[in-house]
């Protein structure tokens, strides 16, 4: 049955008009040997106008004109699409309408490869959100979702409705690393190695100065191995050059010292994959994380999760309303709305988890406290319970 929710549009926070829409998926063979170039086809339905409120507690949630919620935590079921098939997604956009405002007369394209990217990044986002103020923190995690968003190439994507292309996050700290092949030495570095035979680096994390060893880094720079062995790659010697040579933003600076230490340290970065997690060049265990380290990736992490979201709510304007003489706002997106809904989160309050059912992996809105909630619903806990039930017996009749 459909959920009253008393006093929607009193109670609301913001509301968003769109439309459903139609989803079909085009498959080109472009080379031979090569994986096919998926496309995804969408064309939104005049006739079947869509209203979403967002209200806390309840989330952004598709509504009919009567107050009747049709649909609770869009949000939650989109970050879980990339777990879906895909029948899952042309469904979602059906039921929700696109991302973006789409034409009502012809089929637009995107990529499935982008569109799939895209809804990973919002996933993130809320996964970076959840993880960063989980009582039980689990820092690698931390660390990698905060990497791939702040390291990640940003995403561009083109459909004819836009007026101008959409681009996810440019984080500032990729436009630093952009800068560090082009730094040399200052003059009192060059002093330094006259006098002495480190480097004295200012650090937030260690120590007030971390005294570099000349030849590690002179090793490290000029990109031969460490030890005799262990190759360098790109990103470690593009810390290395910034963490010696560079002299800026409080902020950024300990994003260096923490990239430094984590590499110096424990051993250098392979990849920071969403997907499929955080690799190092060699086996790593990050248990021993020192508590400094851990204080520093946690404001490291919101500091990205703030330029993440800032930067996704250009879309959304105030509006003042002279028929009910109130205020509101103007959002233009569906993007956007979900943007907004992630920036009304109280994470000290509450916080999306991913249900634990394998059958479901919606993401659930949950109190910060309650640390045993895995299910989003009873039926998704009573379907793993019964699940292992009969897992047992069958094990036992054999």
């Amino acid at each position: 049955m459909p959920k009253i929710i008393e006093n929607f549009f009193e109670n609301n926070i913001f509301t968003f008009e769109s439309f459903g829409c139609d989803c079909v998926e085009d498959i080109h063979h472009t080379t031979p040997g090569m994986p096919p170039l998926k496309t995804y086809k969408l064309q939104s339905y005049s006739d079947k106008p869509l209203l979403f409120g967002y209200m806390a507690k309840t989330g952004l949630s598709r509504i009919a004109v009567n107050g009747t919620s049709e649909e609770d935590n869009i949000l939650g079921s989109l970050i879980a699409l990339p777990t879906k098939k895909i029948t899952d997604f042309y469904n979602f956009f059906e039921r929700n309408g696109f991302l973006f405002p789409i034409s009502h007369s012809e089929y637009e394209s995107i990529e499935a490869s982008l569109l799939y990217e895209l809804i990973l990044r919002i996933r993130a986002t809320v996964e970076l959100m959840t993880a960063a103020n989980e009582i039980d923190k689990d820092y690698e995690k931390i660390i990698n979702l905060t990497l791939y968003l702040m390291l990640s190439e940003p995403l561009q994507i083109e459909i004819k409705s836009l007026s101008t292309p959409y681009k996810t996050c440019q984080h500032s700290f990729k436009d630093t690393m952009a800068k560090a092949n082009s730094m040399t030495l200052t003059w009192e570095r060059e002093q330094e190695n006259f006098n002495k035979d480190t480097y004295s680096v200012f650090d937030t994390i260690v120590s007030s100065t971390y005294e570099l060893d000349i030849n590690e880094y002179n090793d490290v720079i000029s990109g031969t191995s460490i030890n005799g062995s262990i190759p360098i790659t790109p990103l470690y010697r593009q810390i290395m050059l910034l963490y010696c040579n560079y002299n800026g933003s409080e902020v950024e600076r300990r994003v260096i010292d923490f990239l430094f230490h984590l590499q110096h340290d424990f051993a250098q970065l392979e990849t920071y994959d969403i997907v499929n997690g955080l690799t190092f060049i060699t086996p790593t265990d990050l248990s021993s994380l020192s508590e400094n380290m851990k204080s520093a990736i946690l404001e490291i992490a919101r500091f990205v999760l703030g330029e993440e979201i800032n930067a996704n709510l250009n879309g959304i304007h105030p509006e003042y309303n002279p028929k009910t003489m109130t205020p509101s706002w103007k959002l233009d997106s569906l993007l956007s709305a979900i943007y907004f809904s992630i920036f009304y989160l109280k994470p000290d309050l509450e916080l999306y988890r991913q249900c634990a059912n394998p059958r479901c992996q919606k993401y659930f809105l949950v109190k910060t406290t309650s640390t045993r909630t895995r299910y989003c619903c009873t039926d998704c806990c009573n379907r793993v319970t019964q699940d292992r039930y009969r897992k047992k017996k069958r094990e036992q009749g054999k």
